[in-house]
Order: C-alpha cells, then structure tokens, then sequence
C-alpha cells in the first residue's frame, strides 16, 4: 500500500474510527482542529498533492482534499516531504523541507496526546513513493 494513497488514508481511518481509545480521547477535544499540506510538484505531473488530518471531539480523520479554513498549513515540495518521511520512518534524521503557515506550535499542544494515540494507533505498514 502506497503512504497516503486513498488505500492507505482508508486503511488509517477504518483503524481509528474503531478505536475506542481514539474516540475518547477525541471527546476531550472542544473543536476541530484542521492541520493540512500542500505539497507542491506532486507525481501526477506536477500537481499539488493537498492531505489534511482533522482531529475534533468525533473523532480524527485524514483526508486527500485541501481544507482551506485548516489552523495549520505545512507547505514544501513532494518529493523533498515525502523523501524525509521515508527516512524518518527508518530512524534516520532528515529535513522535510516544510514551512509552517500558522501556529503549529499552539496546534499541537491542543491536539498532541490525540495526535500520538492516532499516530499509534493507525500506523500501518505502506510504501514511499518517492
């Protein structure tokens, strides 16, 4: 399964919306809090590739479409992104690349113990394209 294909963003959000340690830890939440990419130069012949993961007392749920009211943008370029992400997934240190539009910061100390439990829970075995 390919990282952040449809398949993959299915996958992950079957896991969650199962998990009842999810769900919970959602409710703590007051509001949804919106963080999305823009990844410009994407695989399909350069177009930009948006994701967005929105996590709020329903629940947390990644998504391929661009969320223009999000609290946090991470914006860079695909390859250079998805480059990092493959080696952070092998415990290697690298720079993704990504500029921050927005207060990433404050976003997560809000979401932060949510945001590790979905992590946790959803992480899944999948391929790097890049």
């Amino acid at each position: 399964m390919e990282f952040m294909s449809q398949d993959h963003v299915d996958a992950m959000n079957d896991l969650r919306a199962g998990s009842e340690e999810v769900l919970a830890a959602a409710r703590e939440l007051s509001r949804d809090d919106v963080l999305a990419y823009e990844l410009t130069d994407g695989p399909d012949d350069g177009a930009i590739v948006y994701w967005q993961l929105r996590l709020g007392p329903d629940g947390l749920a990644f998504a391929l479409v661009p969320a223009p009211a999000a609290d946090v943008w991470l914006r860079g370029d695909w390859r250079v992104a998805l480059t990092a992400f493959a080696c952070t997934k092998n415990g290697e240190q690298a720079d993704d690349g990504l500029t921050a539009d927005g207060d990433l910061e404050s976003f997560m100390t809000a979401v932060g113990p949510q945001f590790a439990l979905g992590r946790k829970v959803a992480t899944i075995p999948a391929t790097f394209p890049a």
